[in-house]
This record gives C-alpha cells, structure tokens and sequence, in this order.
C-alpha cells in the first residue's frame, strides 16, 4: 500500500485544531502528524489540502439507510454512499417496523452473508433497534415485530450472531428487560434505553444491569407518572439522563430543530458536555407512505400519518446542525460523532481521532462541514 503525505490542513486533534499540519498514512495507519516542518518523509502521494480541515472520519452508531435505500435491502449502495459524505464506520440499524414476524434470523443471516462479499466496507455490525421496544412510543408501530424481551429468542440470537450485533435498544421498564440487559452486556454488546418510558428508578436499575446509552434522547419518550400536585412534574426518561453520568445520549440534530428543538439541544451540551453524547442521523429510507413532497423539511421523514420518521440527514449536516445549535469548538464536535460512538463500541484504540497508530479513516472538509475526501483504510475516495 502506498504512503500518503497530506499537506496543508487544519488537524482537528482530541483537543486542538493543529492549523498547518502534515499526516503521514503508512500501510493504511497514521504514522506520524505535526506542524509542516516537523515531516519531511518520502511518500508516494503528496496531498496538498489547501487549508481544509482533516478529521477522523464520522462513526454513525444509528442509521437505517442513505436516505432512499435500506440497509437491509441493499447494505452495497448503501455503505457505498454513506462512504462518500465521510462515514466510515455505521452500524446499521433494523429497526422494529421492519423486523419480520418469525423471520429475523433470517434477515440476520442474510444480511451477515452479503456483507462478508463486501471489499473494505465501512459497515461494523448491527443495531438493533427493537424488538424489545414500549409499542406506546415511537412512528409505525403498528408494523413489524414489538414484544416483551424472550430470552430463548435473544440467547439464540446472542450465540449466532454475536459477531454482528453490537448494539441494542430495548425499553427498560419491559418485563425481563433487565435480565435483557445484562446478558446483552455480557456478551460484548452496548445497550441503549428508548422508545421507552422507564422511571427514573428503572432507569438506574437498568444502569446496573449495564445500560450505557439513551437513544435519540428526547425522541419516542413518555413518562408514565403523574405529579403529585397540580402544576408540578415528575421527571421523565430524558431529565433522568441529564443526570446520569454513566450514560451517553443518542441526538439526531436536523436543521429545523423539529426531533430535537436547538434550546434542548443546548441544554443537553450543557448537561452532558461534550464527553457524553453522540450526534446520530438515524437516516432512513424513502417509503410509499413517507413520500418526498414539496416544501416539507428536507433533512426528516415524515410518515403518512404526519409523524416523525427518522430523518434524511448526512452525518456532516448534523455535525453542521448541531455547531450551528451550541457554538461548540471543533475538537468537541468531533469527539461527538466520531471518538464518543468508538469508545463505546470498544474501537478507540483504532478509530475515532487523529491520532498515530490509528486506523487512516479520514475526511477532507471545508469550513461549512461539506467534505471534498474520505480516506478508508489509507485509500481515498474523492468527491
């Protein structure tokens, strides 16, 4: 594999933009990074970044498609494209509206096997998203599989397909949610808490069981309990994670501020700063019943019953969304959808910040996030 210099570019590093910088890429790794003087080996290829930002590239832990195609349908195009606007590692996530009935072992199965025929794809593994959800929270409900967590089903699903699942959202107040969770975790997975109404107290007793994530915090929530007077309130699923240092909150910023409004999100910055949350797209698909029509917001999915549905967004126009919502630095953005989502996957000595040793998953941007160069593995694509 040949060497690649890249000269010129403002490296966005764990806590400081390195303005200037060189980065060596060796055998597909970062070999060395500094000031332009600090480097002068030889390489095969000189980049010259004419003073673009270089960054780790996105890790999306939440996301069903491109925005027109399924990952379960054609995980190829999809992966494909996700590639070019900068995410190099996705965990594609099934959701529960389309989980079949009696057959998700074999959408597991299916999917494992056209994955493994992909070359150097960006694709980590699964999130699943369900079955193990509150039917009372969340869009299309009324289709696919909703249950109570089955351990002779998830044990089954634990033992074959451990490689490929690597995260989960369940709802925690579901009876047999927490032995759910704990064997989950046991077995080298991430749990997340969503479309859900869990209490505070289940909440924490979820935590102990190994709970480490909220999903789409503020999306698919409801709180169960009512004040105790008039004019007062009980805190919900999403107060109650503002709170709780062990986890790290799941945001889908779209530009219109419609799953999460800018104040909230700038609330959860300011709660959770920025070593606790994860900036997600749970990007969709295009559906007969969410159809593209004018004027409708451009970057969300709305159903045919007017309801949320995931949304259409690019992991670069949330980091862009979610800037232009907080004002947070660069260093801090990046943490957020790139090292945060790697370190719970147990990928951060590998991926998810410039660093050397670390895998040459980069992108090329300009100062308004739109990337021009995606590195995958030391090779680039170019836009």
């Amino acid at each position: 594999m040949p060497s690649i210099l890249i000269r010129h570019c403002r490296a966005i590093c764990a806590d400081h933009v390195l303005p200037d910088a060189t980065i060596l890429i060796k055998d597909g790794l970062i070999k060395e990074i500094g000031a332009d003087a600090e480097i002068r080996p030889e390489a095969t290829t000189v980049i010259d970044a004419q003073g673009q930002y270089l960054a780790p590239g996105f890790v999306d832990v939440h996301c069903h498609g491109d925005g027109t195609n399924r990952f379960f349908d054609d995980p190829a195009t999809v992966s494909r494209n996700l590639l070019q606007q900068g995410t190099t590692t996705v965990l594609a996530t099934l959701g529960y509206p389309d989980m079949q009935s009696e057959n998700i072992d074999g959408q597991l199965l299916n999917f494992r096997q056209t994955i493994q025929s992909l070359e150097a794809s960006n694709i980590a593994g699964i999130h699943m998203e369900g079955p193990y959800v509150n039917p009372k929270y969340g869009c299309q409900t009324e289709r696919g599989v909703i249950k109570d967590p089955d351990p002779n089903e998830y044990r089954d699903w634990l033992e074959e397909f451990n490689d490929l699942i690597k995260w989960w959202t369940c709802a925690p107040e579901l009876p047999g949610a927490i032995l759910f969770i704990e064997t989950a975790v046991q077995n080298g997975g991430v749990v997340g808490a969503g479309h859900s109404e869990a209490t505070p107290e289940q909440l924490k007793t979820a935590i102990n069981a190994g709970l480490r994530v909220v999903t789409h915090w503020s999306n698919a929530t409801g709180n169960p309990i009512a004040a105790q007077y008039k004019g007062t309130r009980y805190p919900s699923i999403d107060e109650a994670a503002l709170v709780f240092d062990e986890l790290t909150a799941e945001i889908i910023p779209d530009e219109n501020g419609l799953h999460v409004h800018p104040l909230m999100a700038q609330l959860l910055f300011k709660a959770k700063g920025p070593e606790r949350i994860m900036i997600i797209t749970d990007a969709g698909y295009s559906r007969d019943d969410d159809p593209i029509e004018t004027g409708k917001p451009r970057d969300v999915s709305i159903d045919g019953n007017g309801d949320l549905a995931g949304s259409r967004l690019t992991m670069s126009g949330a980091c862009r969304n979610f800037r232009r919502f907080t004002n947070c630095s660069w260093p801090e953005l990046f943490r957020m959808a790139a090292l945060n989502p790697a370190t719970l996957l147990g990928l951060d000595q590998e991926i998810g910040s410039l660093e050397p040793g670390k895998r040459a998953d980069l992108i090329l941007f300009d100062h308004d996030l739109c990337v021009s160069k995606v590195c995958l593995h030391g090779v680039f694509t170019e836009n």
